[in-house]
């Protein structure tokens, strides 16, 4: 306002009309000019930022919003910088020690002076790497399993009670007996104890059956009281189709069967056969024979699936 105020007491005096006395048209000339002086010097003395009577909090206030989308973006580029930087020292983390087993890996295999005895032990140690992990994914899938048949009943239930709601709800005294309606998620798989409909879901319609067999172009399955009890099938469907769990928890130390060995560890070691029946099971080529229950022989095909069997 103080250098408002010195520039229009300086062009006042330069245009004042009293300055032209003796030249009427420079008088007039400036008195439109001091008039225009005027008019400008009133019209910035009305703002209050020039007057000084308006209250700096609002500029303040203004200064603020504008530096919060530019304060959000810092922080967000702080946040995702420091997350990258996370991100990167995980998978060193990771990597440096996957790096160094591998190359441990290769020295130990590669040294004729320590092969001898490190092969066997390398593979031992992933056969227990790859049982521990089909003992993972077997847990989970008999949760599955175990889940299924639950949510099948109570499916049938909820369409029993869509097909007659009077009935279903005919007390209103005893809310808690009516069945909660569950969605069915059908199984995945083929696997034993499924009916012939549920096959269907999963394999689609066969291309013949009797009342005891439904035969596909890469697939039998033979059913037992209408209930799935053995197949025979591609090992292409392993496991994306047909599926094997073993029906009792098993030894976390099993690292084979032998001579004895039940069926139930078995199919722990070796998984989902190709051939199942009571007295048999097949892998390929490769055959396991049973009786009561528990294996009497095996005929282990080389250029088949090997048999996870310990000496006789």
């Amino acid at each position: 306002m103080k250098d408002v105020e010195t520039s229009y007491r300086l062009l006042v005096k330069v245009w004042h009309p009293d300055r032209f006395e003796n030249d009427p048209k420079l008088r007039e000339t400036a008195e439109e000019t001091l008039k225009s002086i005027n008019a400008a010097h009133a019209y910035l003395a009305s703002i209050p930022e020039v007057k000084g009577h308006k209250s700096p909090e609002p500029k303040r206030a203004t200064q603020e919003v504008a530096m919060q989308p530019a304060s959000r973006a810092r922080r967000r580029a702080l946040f995702d910088h420091g997350m990258m930087t996370r991100c990167s020292l995980l998978v060193l983390a990771l990597a440096i020690p996957a790096l160094i087993l591998v190359g441990l890996d290769a020295w130990l295999s590669s040294n004729p002076a320590i092969a001898g005895f490190y092969g066997p032990y390398r593979s031992g140690l992933l056969f227990t790497l790859r049982t521990s992990m089909t003992e993972a994914k077997q847990s989970a899938e008999q949760a599955l399993h175990r889940l299924s048949p639950n949510l099948v009943a109570a499916n049938r239930a909820s369409a029993a009670q869509q097909a007659h709601p009077d009935t279903t709800f005919a007390s209103t005294d005893s809310p808690s007996t009516h069945p909660i309606p569950v969605p069915h998620i059908p199984m995945p798989y083929v696997t034993v104890g499924l009916t012939r409909g549920e096959v269907i879901t999963v394999m689609g319609r066969p291309g013949s059956s009797t009342p005891d067999t439904m035969r596909y172009k890469t697939a039998v399955f033979y059913f037992n009281k209408g209930l799935v009890a053995g197949w025979q099938v591609d090992p292409t469907l392993i496991p994306l189709r047909v599926k094997l769990w073993p029906s009792a928890p098993i030894n976390p130390r099993l690292t084979g069967f032998t001579i004895g060995s039940p069926r139930n560890d078995v199919i722990a070691v070796q998984g989902t056969p190709t051939m199942l029946s009571e007295n048999k099971l097949a892998y390929g080529g490769s055959e396991i024979f049973f009786e009561d229950g528990r294996v009497i022989g095996w005929n282990d095909n080389h250029g088949s699936q090997r048999l996870h069997c310990l000496p006789r």
